[in-house]
């Protein structure tokens, strides 16, 4: 052990006090990496400022909400954010359905209601707080998000007093164990923005288990009859419409929301997670509470669930892609004088059942062809050249495909589910399913790609479906019959 004198301290009394300043920098410099917090806003505001009085309120709206706590798990729930004397029983109604199950982590989805800005804004901070107590947040999938370019960080978007994101916190407090969060804000309505922003939280909800939760209110300032005739169109098309639709609604003028990027953004990751089942938990709107019936806000508390699903009967990627390849090589083939060949088709046992197949040609993103058979008692690997070929030779809407036009065409295959009739067209899902109609002799096709191509809602969907497909009145769809079926589509690799 080396004893230091004690006679050196006095004698470079500078010496130390420099050695104390570089020390205090350095745990100064380190503070905000480790214990950076966010503070509330709104506190007081929008709910009660004191710890008691939030926990008795938050509670009280909780065990006020009808029915037990549900068996299914919600996966992404959308849930009003005005405060709680107006908003809180919609609210709680929506968090009651997380009450008896756990998550690994929560992200929120706001909006700003005082700014604009492009795409989306993700809190850096390390814990966020509420009388109620710190949440940490989840810093390892803000980082990923992040890196990926899908969300910036904008600071002023966290510290302006927003508080569609911060309402939604002493819930979760109240409902879930302290989860860990991913604090996000949106600054946009733009349906890009949506999608970009989805893309990147299906990536996090394929890692681990995640609650979804975006806020927003309906309707905002009429008379209490006339919201809840705009609230109803609203709500109709957050449960059955597409998200290209229901901004289309929303452009019109037909509906309205303040938080439309984080209901686009809702649907797009909806269909994303394997098109989940939407359901209305509860509508109201602030003149049920302590609103004027002349200036009345909507809300609703909607939540999405996973559909029963199988994986029985899907292709494998390889076989998919071997599909894609084989049309690529047929039209090489033909317009080139040659003999049509499967290629490695044959070589797959996969293919060799029969299935509904359709092949799918565009040109500079415009569709350039699209033929096939909704059921075929033919292998996959048989039909597959003969619809080819009648995609770029035969589709009565263009003329042949031209060697020349060949390095242009983008190839998708779509593999086809036997179609079932459909009983009740609300059970009709927008995004995922093609549907077949018939009708004293006339029949007319949509693949579940035709959404997403135009757009349409529901209605027009299958006005159209009568109208361009089958040769009749638009609204012939009433009388008509109808088969649902859903596809897996193959995109070529380039």
């Amino acid at each position: 052990m080396v004893k230091m004198s004690t006679a050196a301290h006095p004698k470079h009394p500078a010496r130390i006090r420099l050695i104390g300043l570089v020390w205090l920098a350095i745990l100064t410099l380190a503070v905000p990496v480790w214990a950076a917090t966010r503070q509330p806003q709104v506190a007081g505001q929008f709910y009660p400022a004191d710890p008691v009085e939030l926990s008795q309120t938050v509670h009280n709206l909780l065990d006020r909400a009808a029915g037990p706590f549900g068996t299914e798990k919600p996966r992404i729930l959308i849930v009003p954010h005005a405060g709680y004397v107006y908003s809180g029983p919609v609210a709680a109604q929506a968090f009651h359905q997380i009450q008896a199950q756990t998550y690994e982590g929560v992200v929120v989805v706001g909006f700003t209601h005082r700014m604009q800005f492009p795409g989306a804004s993700v809190d850096t901070v390390d814990t966020y707080t509420t009388p109620l107590g710190e949440l940490p947040i989840d810093t390892t999938l803000v980082a990923q998000l992040q890196a990926s370019g899908a969300v910036s960080h904008m600071e002023a978007a966290h510290a302006s007093g927003e508080h569609s994101l911060e309402v939604e916190l002493p819930f979760l407090q109240a409902t879930l164990d302290r989860p860990k969060i991913v604090p996000i804000i949106m600054g946009s309505a733009r349906l890009d923005d949506a999608e970009q922003l989805a893309n990147a939280l299906a990536a996090l909800a394929s890692q681990q288990d995640e609650l979804f939760i975006f806020s927003t209110d309906l309707s905002h300032y009429h008379q209490v009859d006339e919201a809840r005739r705009i609230d109803q169109g609203t709500v109709s098309a957050l449960l059955f419409e597409t998200a290209q639709a229901t901004q289309r609604l929303f452009q019109a003028g037909q509906i309205e929301a303040c938080g439309q990027g984080p209901i686009l953004a809702a649907l797009l990751l909806a269909r994303k997670l394997g098109s989940l089942e939407r359901r209305l938990i509860r509508y109201g709107n602030s003149a049920d509470t302590a609103g004027h019936p002349e200036r009345v806000v909507g809300y609703a508390a909607i939540a999405m669930y996973d559909r029963p699903s199988s994986v029985a009967g899907r292709l494998s990627e390889p076989a998919g892609q071997a599909l894609v390849k084989a049309a690529r090589s047929t039209l090489e083939r033909h317009l080139n004088g040659r003999p049509a060949d499967s290629g490695d088709v044959a070589t797959l046992p996969e293919l060799s059942r029969s299935a509904g197949l359709f092949v799918t040609l565009r040109q500079q993103g415009k569709l350039r062809g699209c033929m096939g058979r909704i059921e075929s008692d033919q292998p996959l690997q048989t039909m597959l050249p003969i619809v080819a070929l009648e995609a770029a030779q035969n589709d009565p809407r263009f003329h042949p495909v031209t060697p020349v036009e060949l390095g242009e065409l983008d190839i998708e295959v779509s593999v086809l589910t036997l179609p079932t009739k459909l009983e009740d067209v609300q059970q009709l899902v927008p995004g995922r399913d093609g549907v077949v109609l018939e009708y004293q002799g006339h029949r007319g096709v949509f693949l579940p790609q035709v959404w997403d191509e135009t757009g349409w809602t529901r209605v027009e969907f299958l006005r159209e479906l009568a109208s361009q497909k089958a040769g009749l009145p638009p609204d012939t769809w009433q009388q008509a019959t109808l088969y649902t079926f859903q596809d897996q589509a193959f995109e070529e690799e380039r």
